[in-house]
C-alpha cells in the first residue's frame, strides 16, 4: 500500500523541476508587479503549493496502465460509484466487528477516507493563508477540483486511454471538500503561526530596488519572448512557401526592432517592461538608439557572435585570417559578459556593468505611484 502512493510522490519529485523551469517566467512577472520582489516567504509558499498540486495530481492518475488488456474485462473502475457516504459501508465491512484502537489503525478503509480528506485539506489552508479567500469560495473551489480529478479518472485521463483506469467516487468528492473546508478553518490558528505574507509591504520596500536577479529574469523574458517570435514568423513564412534562405538578415531585423527600436521608442524592451525596469541615460533622460544598439549589441555579443561561427561554411585561415576575428571575439564577449558584468555589478560601487558605463545608460525601477490619503472632511456642526 505504502508503494502506490510513493510512486505518484517520486514522480511528481522528478517533474517539479521541469514545471518550475516552465512557470518560472510568468510567476516572477506576477511577482515583481504585486510585490516588487520575486523571492521571499511568498515565492517559497508559492512552489510549495505547485509541488503539492503536482503531487495530488499524480496521486490521482498514476499509476498508468502498462497496456489497454484492462477495458476487455471488468475492473473495479468500470462503473462509477454514485452512492454517498458508501464509504461508511466499506468501513464498516473492512472492520469485521472490531473497533478498538489498533483495529482501526489497521483497517484500510480508514486510510483510504483519512488520506481522501488530507488530499484537499492543504488547498484550504493555502487559499485563506496566502489568498485570503472566504469560507464558501474556498469550499467551492475545493468541490471543483475534486471533481476535475474525479472526471479525470472516469474519462480515462481524458480519453488518453480507452476507458477508466481508476474509480470515480462521490464519495471522494464529499471527503475532498470536507478536507478543503478543514483546511480553511485550521489555516486560522495557524496564521498566528506562519510568516505573516503582505505584498503590499514588500513593494513598498523592494520595488523601487533594481537587484541582479531582476536583471537576469527580464533579459530571460526578452531572449525566450524574441525566440517565440522567431519561431512564429519562420513558422508563417514556411507554412506559405516563402524561402528562409535569407534568414539571417530577418534575424538581424527583428532583433533591432526588438532590442534598440522599442526600446528607443517606450524606454524598455518586453521583458524589461514586464519586470517593471526601464533604460534611462544617467542623466535621467531617455536612452537613445546608438547607446541602445551599442549596449544590446555588446550584452549579447556571445549569442550573435558564437551564431556567427556556427554559420561560417568554410574555414580558411590562410587565405582569410580575419576569420580568426569571431572566436577570437567571442572569448572577449564571454569574459566581458559572463565575467567581468556581474563582478562589476556585484563589487562595483554604483553597480553598473561596463557596457552601461560605455553608453551611459542605467536600468531603473519603474515604481507606480503610491495613492496619497484623501483629506478627511471637516466635521459639521
Amino acid at each position: 500500500m505504502a508503494a502506490t502512493y510513493l510512486l505518484p510522490l517520486t514522480t511528481a519529485l522528478m517533474l517539479f523541476p521541469l514545471v518550475a523551469l516552465v512557470i518560472m517566467i510568468p510567476a516572477a512577472v506576477v511577482s515583481y508587479r504585486r510585490r516588487g520582489r520575486a523571492g521571499g516567504r511568498t515565492t517559497m509558499v508559492f512552489y510549495t503549493f505547485v509541488f503539492y498540486l503536482l503531487a495530488i495530481a499524480m496521486q490521482t492518475v498514476i499509476p498508468l496502465p502498462s497496456n489497454s488488456a484492462y477495458c476487455t474485462e471488468p475492473s473495479y473502475a468500470s462503473s462509477p460509484q454514485l452512492r454517498p457516504f458508501y464509504f461508511l459501508e466499506v468501513v464498516a465491512q473492512r472492520a469485521h466487528g472490531h473497533w478498538s484502537p489498533v483495529a482501526i489503525m489497521h483497517n484500510p478503509a480508514v486510510w483510504t477516507t483519512s488520506l481522501n480528506i488530507v488530499m484537499l485539506l492543504p488547498l484550504g489552508v493555502f487559499l485563506r493563508y496566502a489568498q485570503r479567500l472566504r469560507f464558501l469560495p474556498t469550499v467551492l473551489i475545493g468541490f471543483g477540483v475534486s471533481l476535475f480529478f474525479e472526471l479525470t479518472q472516469l474519462t480515462g485521463l481524458w480519453f488518453v486511454y480507452p476507458c477508466p483506469y481508476r474509480l470515480f467516487s462521490v464519495d471522494d468528492m464529499i471527503l475532498n471538500t470536507v478536507g478543503a473546508a478543514a483546511g480553511w478553518l485550521l489555516a486560522g490558528p495557524l496564521a498566528k503561526l506562519l510568516p505573516e505574507l503582505d505584498p503590499e509591504r514588500d513593494r513598498r520596500r523592494y520595488a523601487a530596488k533594481v537587484t541582479v536577479p531582476r536583471r537576469l529574469l527580464a533579459l530571460i523574458t526578452d531572449l525566450v519572448a524574441y525566440t517565440v517570435l522567431l519561431a512564429f514568423v519562420f513558422g508563417l513564412l514556411t507554412l506559405f512557401g516563402e524561402n528562409l534562405d535569407h534568414r539571417g538578415t530577418l534575424i538581424l531585423v527583428l532583433g533591432l526592432v526588438w532590442f534598440v527600436l522599442v526600446p528607443t521608442l517606450t524606454g524598455s524592451t518586453l521583458g524589461k517592461r514586464a519586470m517593471l525596469l526601464r533604460v534611462r541615460r544617467t542623466s535621467g533622460r531617455r536612452a537613445g538608439p546608438v547607446s541602445l544598439l551599442i549596449r544590446n549589441g555588446i550584452l549579447l555579443s556571445p549569442l550573435w557572435l558564437l551564431w556567427l561561427l556556427l554559420n561560417l561554411d568554410h574555414w580558411d585561415i590562410a587565405a582569410h585570417p580575419q576569420q580568426l576575428l569571431i572566436p577570437a571575439g567571442l572569448l572577449v564577449s564571454v569574459f566581458v559578459v559572463l565575467v567581468w558584468t556581474p563582478l562589476a555589478v556585484l563589487l562595483g560601487d554604483d553597480h553598473r556593468a561596463p557596457y552601461e558605463r560605455l553608453t551611459g545608460t542605467v536600468n531603473t525601477a519603474i515604481v507606480a505611484p503610491v495613492p496619497e490619503p484623501e483629506p478627511l472632511e471637516p466635521a459639521r456642526q
